[in-house]
């Protein structure tokens, strides 16, 4: 009898001593799943999540981040099947998941499925009418179909809630240059380049903006630039053509 209380004890002892050793694998786990500052790369980022939900989250919202954290992953690898999927599983478990309707949105224009694109930027910005990137997502996919007035006024939306956003800027100065207002194209990428001076891209938009006012001299510094700060970017080789 005295053996068996001692085997229960030591036992107990043990599973006392896992349970900490448990957490602690599991949050080192979720710290790489989450990938805050982009230290891991996408395999690393995609076993962690996996382990995660392997391991079983504390909750259904924890479990809705990891699968949402692992279809980024697959995205960047150009996984988007595996990508959807996670991301059906982190809606099913948190259907008011705002972010994972926005990378849904990001996965479904990548193929091409601007109308699916849309719906789930739609229900991104109604479940979070903050999150700016939905909003400039949504834009663009408006600019795929054409819809240029639409997309301005959600390039519109994100700015004003994030004034900060280079992209937005450029983004905007694209469509108005597509529209032939170019004035409203170049303030645009003054501002995106105000925001961030080595922004290549505002560089070669802006030089494509006075190409089309005739305005050479100052269309070729700008492809210049862009050029000098992406030396290896192909898209930047030819004066923007």
């Amino acid at each position: 009898m005295a053996r068996v209380m001692l085997r229960l004890v030591v036992a107990a002892g043990l599973a006392l001593a896992a349970t900490p050793a448990m957490a602690q694998t599991l949050g080192h786990q979720r710290a790489i799943c989450s990938n805050q500052g982009g230290s891991y790369d996408a395999e690393a980022q995609i076993n962690a999540c996996t382990s995660v939900i392997q391991l079983g989250a504390v909750n259904a919202q924890a479990l809705a981040l990891a699968f949402n954290n692992r279809g980024n992953a697959y995205r960047s690898q150009g996984h988007l099947d595996r990508a959807l999927a996670d991301y059906d599983q982190a809606i099913a478990f948190d259907p008011n998941y705002a972010n994972a309707y926005n990378n849904r949105g990001i996965t479904y224009r990548a193929q091409r499925d601007l109308d699916h694109a849309i719906a789930d930027y739609d229900r991104a910005v109604q479940l979070d009418p903050g999150l700016a990137s939905a909003f400039n997502n949504r834009g663009t996919a408006h600019v795929d179909r054409g819809e240029l007035e639409q997309a301005i006024a959600d390039y519109d939306q994100a700015i004003r809630l994030a004034p900060r956003n280079a992209h937005a800027y450029v983004n905007r100065g694209n469509a108005h240059r597509t529209r032939g207002e170019f004035e409203l194209a170049i303030a645009d990428y003054n501002q995106a380049i105000a925001i961030n001076p080595d922004y290549a891209g505002a560089y070669n938009n802006r030089g494509k903006a006075y190409r089309s006012m005739g305005d050479m001299e100052r269309a070729m510094p700008d492809f210049e630039r862009a050029r000098a700060l992406e030396p290896n970017n192909p898209a930047y080789q030819g004066f923007g053509l």
